[in-house]
């Protein structure tokens, strides 16, 4: 059989189409859900990704051609396991959907020479992530021959600082001893590459200090302002645009700024924007136990989830 069905948790259908590597979407009703916003297609592209290192284990069915993956708030919610580090870890990929589950293809390749040797060079590549393994002359290498639409770094954590100047994107505002887990350094680091779902990632992954914050939101001010004119920043401003308003939410979240977060959630006109403010709130009320805390940031839940409500009415 040429083609499979999957049922979502949300109660939508999902046909998968193997040869064409397209899958077609059903709401409860048996209506389809078109591919793009003219509504020109009904075939949505199934996305892919490769994991290219010694480090990468991948948990999937093998008998089916594709994994099904989560969707939260427009981030596709990619598993793995590290060797290294023996953990389970997530990547979070920006991906805009109306469905609660997406079927992905995963291909996990161990070695460079391999990925020349068996990925053909007229492969599409969705999502192509690397571990610490490949050298920045062999990524680049793959980078030109297989041209994939994101490349994705993923470090180890290490225990020792690794020391060296930052001549790189943002060493014009940093230069400091630098570790993996270091969200500043990181953020400069994926904005130089514009690995925006990266730059996501970090804020769902770390609980980021104010301090540091303002220091992500200033780098991304910067190429919103200075580098408006350069193809990367105009093809990514939207993205670009949403991830600075999320840091800016954030820091208004950890410092308690009422009068900001009020107003932001109030002046907001698209009710899909306000998705990832809901997981920034429930991410900070998480690391925030006490009883006038958990009250304060259920408020803004509150205040939210009513905006939402009226923004889908007035539809």
């Amino acid at each position: 059989m040429d083609f499979a069905e999957e049922k979502t948790p949300s109660g939508y259908t999902l046909k998968i189409l193997f040869k064409k590597m397209k899958f077609l979407v059903f709401n409860s009703r048996g209506e389809s859900f078109s591919a793009d916003k003219e509504g020109r297609s009904l075939l949505h592209k199934l996305p892919n990704a490769v994991f290219l290192g010694n480090i990468f284990l991948i948990e999937r069915d093998y008998l089916k051609e594709y994994s099904l993956l989560k969707v939260r708030d427009d981030t596709i919610i990619l598993p793995y396991r590290n060797i290294t580090e023996k953990k389970r870890k997530f990547l979070f990929i920006h991906y805009v959907t109306s469905v609660d589950v997406i079927p992905m293809k995963i291909v996990m390749v161990k070695s460079y020479s391999l990925m020349l040797k068996d990925i053909p060079s007229d492969t599409d590549i969705d999502y192509l992530i690397v571990d610490e393994s490949l050298s920045e002359t062999e990524v680049s290498v793959i980078a030109s021959r297989y041209r994939p639409g994101e490349i994705i770094k993923v470090t180890t954590d290490k225990s020792e600082v690794q020391k060296g100047t930052a001549e790189e994107k943002g060493s014009d505002y940093i230069s400091i001893n630098t570790m993996s887990d270091n969200p500043v350094f990181l953020a400069s680091y994926h904005l130089k590459n514009m690995a925006l779902s990266n730059l996501n990632q970090l804020l769902l992954d770390f609980d980021i200090s104010a301090f540091d914050t303002q220091f992500i939101i200033y780098f991304i001010n910067d190429i919103l302002e200075n580098k408006k004119d350069d193809p990367d920043v105009i093809r990514n401003r939207s993205m670009l645009t949403d991830l600075k308003n999320a840091y800016e939410f954030y820091l208004a979240l950890i410092i308690r700024d009422n009068s900001f977060l009020n107003e932001k959630i109030e002046s907001e006109t698209d009710f899909r924007k306000l998705s990832p403010y809901k997981t920034l709130v429930s991410k900070v009320r998480s690391t925030n136990p006490g009883r006038d805390d958990q009250l304060l940031y259920t408020e803004y839940e509150n205040l939210i989830l009513e905006k939402e409500e009226s923004l889908k009415v007035s539809r």
